[in-house]
């Protein structure tokens, strides 16, 4: 059963001066936290070093699974709705993780929680198809990626969620019809990226998205902010390893300047267009199993890239999605 109120009664308590679009679950009928049902974690967890990989639910039972860094030991399990897809994930300055996913009447929700904690800070609900996330260090603000965004139509943006809770800003780019995955760097820019060889960047303080384009054909794939430049997985084809390029921008142009080459199971190949985290000298992401793609989480050592040095199969042939490591 759906834990999370439906967009029309959303919408009828908003009218009633209970709530707003957009807002915090604040309301007494509907508490923080009340709609978890299965969410567990040990009490090791708290002072522990650890991985969050989001299991979309497709094919298995949906959630968010929670392992010991670099140890690879299963601590927890996050889930608010069996009725719910869990897509991206991201961590703040403090090691609170947001989740954002949908559930299938096309609500999308936003759910913020502690280190190491089964009970949300945050649920903040919208409307659409978010893919990925990412926190801006300088304010706290909530970048989220919508692959759709149902409140300006049948296309994707970027929104801007006020420390993760007020209504959004929202940000689109005619060339880009849905987008994938978002990331800011340490001054409060944000890059985003969707169906274009380009990246947006949304720089500190602009309400004007800019393009960055690549001194090469790229399709970009998952992104985040590493020692001073912009890390981008390539999305493509069935064979050889993934592909992860360091990116210098300036101005319009985005320089690669490095790849690593982080090899997975032979028989597939580059399926790390689902997001990846660099902790230090370890870049964990998301790729196919011995049963197909995009059911393993692996980690590899970064820049070196090369055979995994570890590898977590998802229970039960699940389908790993989204990956954040909360120091």
């Amino acid at each position: 059963m759906n834990k999370r109120a439906p967009a029309a009664l959303l919408a009828a308590v908003a009218l009633a001066g209970c709530a707003s679009f957009g807002s915090v679950r604040d309301d007494p009928m509907t508490p923080a936290g009340s709609g978890v049902q299965h969410s567990w974690m040990l009490a090791e967890a708290a002072s522990d070093e650890l991985v969050y990989v989001s299991e979309q639910g497709i094919y298995n039972n949906p959630g968010v699974y929670v392992y010991s860094y670099p140890q690879g030991k299963q601590v927890g399990f996050l889930q608010e709705d069996t009725e719910e897809v869990y897509e991206g994930l991201c961590s703040d300055t403090s090691g609170n993780v947001w989740v954002v996913g949908w559930i299938t009447n096309g609500q999308a929700f936003y759910t913020e929680y502690p280190h190491g904690g089964t009970q949300p800070i945050k649920d903040t609900i919208s409307d659409g198809n978010p893919s990925g996330c990412s926190v801006d260090p300088t304010t706290g603000n909530l970048a989220v990626a919508n692959y759709v965004d149902y409140t300006i139509g049948r296309r994707g943006d970027i929104a801007i969620w006020p420390n993760g809770s007020q209504k959004p800003t929202d940000y689109y780019d005619d060339g880009i019809k849905y987008y994938y995955y978002c990331a800011y760097d340490d001054k409060g820019n944000l890059y985003a990226d969707g169906n274009a060889g380009y990246v947006n960047v949304l720089r500190k303080n602009s309400s004007t998205l800019e393009h960055a384009y690549f001194n090469k054909s790229v399709a970009p794939g998952s992104l985040q902010w590493n020692s001073g430049s912009l890390v981008v997985a390539q999305v493509g084809g069935a064979k050889g390893p993934v592909r992860v390029d360091r990116v210098t921008l300036q101005g319009s142009s985005a320089r690669i300047t490095g790849t690593a080459d982080l090899r997975t199971t032979p028989v597939w190949g580059n399926y790390l267009n689902v997001e990846f985290w660099i902790q230090g000298k370890i870049i964990a992401g998301v790729g196919p199993g011995s049963g197909g793609p995009v059911r393993a989480l692996y980690f590899w050592r970064y820049p070196a890239g090369g055979k995994a040095v570890k590898t977590i199969p998802a229970p039960d042939n699940g389908n790993f999605y989204g990956v954040a490591i909360s120091p």
